[in-house]
């Protein structure tokens, strides 16, 4: 990496939403516990969790996982309850889904110094009206909304990793390890590198990884990697301390992050990995019932969080 590059990490559902595959023996409390444990071997603290709290009112156990992840010295934030993108459902069903998800992480949300919220999926809406009842709701009572300036699409791995440990197919299993790891450098230079040429300067960025079992087995390769090219981490409170994260692009439709949308307002396209590697992830180990995007992605996890809050599933892949 050319300039330094600092970097606060983010979890996104230290609980997968329903319907994720997750292999045998694992578990949410293992792979929080895992994630913990890594970020401690690289000295990262006070990180921000957003676990969206559906899972958490089909097995209320769950509940410990938060405490495993605040016991370790890192804190909540707020991510809805159902985790629905804002574009599907309106702004007044949204804060109150908010409100749902905030009743529930009671006291693990109340004892974070900071009350941060994140958009799920960091969509926040397809208009500057519908992102505005939000955004009122979110000053109202001091929440500070915490976007999304790197990722991977590390959600990919779920279904591929899965399959792989089912099939005992170690082949698959060392190339989605080592392929997560070289994605989530990959994009942290990309999006270092068009920040920078965006703002004129290095700007803190906001990187988030999922609560996944892929996660829990290659944080620690991820974050070493990360330190290999020069990265440093901070706290999430720095990072929105620079203006850049704290203001709003304006809306944009469709699946993008909180980067994303200052480029498309500028007309600006950073690089992505090429898209061969990208199916080559989505196909690995195939396994009946469990193809990544029909299967797991949109029938398993997207089409019933829709049905859940009443929304318009409306979804694109580009």
């Amino acid at each position: 990496m050319e300039e330094r590059i600092r970097v606060a990490v983010t979890v996104d559902e230290l609980v997968l939403w329903d319907g994720s595959p997750i292999p045998p023996g694992d578990s949410a409390p293992g792979i929080v516990s895992r994630l913990c444990r890594a970020l401690d071997e690289h000295g990262i603290e006070g990180v921000y969790g957003f676990p969206h709290t559906y899972p958490l009112t089909l097995d209320p156990g769950l509940v410990d996982v938060l405490s495993i992840w605040t016991e370790a010295g890192h804190h909540i934030g707020s991510h809805t309850h159902f985790h629905a993108p804002l574009p599907w459902i309106s702004g007044a069903a949204y804060v109150d889904d908010i409100r749902r998800g905030e009743d529930i992480l009671g006291e693990h949300l109340a004892r974070a110094p900071r009350s941060y919220f994140r958009y799920a999926m960091d969509m926040s809406g397809d208009s500057e009206e519908q992102r505005g009842v939000v955004e009122d709701y979110l000053r109202a009572n001091s929440i500070t909304n915490a976007p999304i300036t790197s990722w991977f699409g590390d959600f990919a791995w779920i279904a591929p990793y899965f399959r792989a440990l089912h099939n005992n197919d170690r082949e698959s299993v060392t190339m989605l390890r080592e392929s997560y790891v070289s994605a989530a450098v990959f994009n942290l230079q990309s999006h270092a590198r068009v920040a920078r040429r965006l703002f004129g300067r290095d700007v803190p960025l906001i990187w988030l990884v999922h609560g996944s079992p892929i996660a829990g087995d290659m944080l620690g390769d991820v974050l070493s990697a990360f330190e290999q090219n020069g990265v440093e981490f901070v706290s999430l409170d720095e990072a929105m301390n620079d203006q850049s994260n704290r203001a709003m692009p304006p809306a944009a439709a469709g699946f993008h992050n909180h980067l994303d949308r200052y480029l498309i307002a500028n007309g600006i396209e950073p690089e992505r990995i090429p898209a061969e590697a990208v199916q080559a992830v989505m196909d690995a180990s195939p396994l009946e019932g469990y193809a990544s995007i029909p299967d797991v992605y949109e029938d398993a996890i997207l089409k019933p969080i829709a049905e859940r809050a009443r929304g318009n599933f409306v979804w694109s892949w580009t």
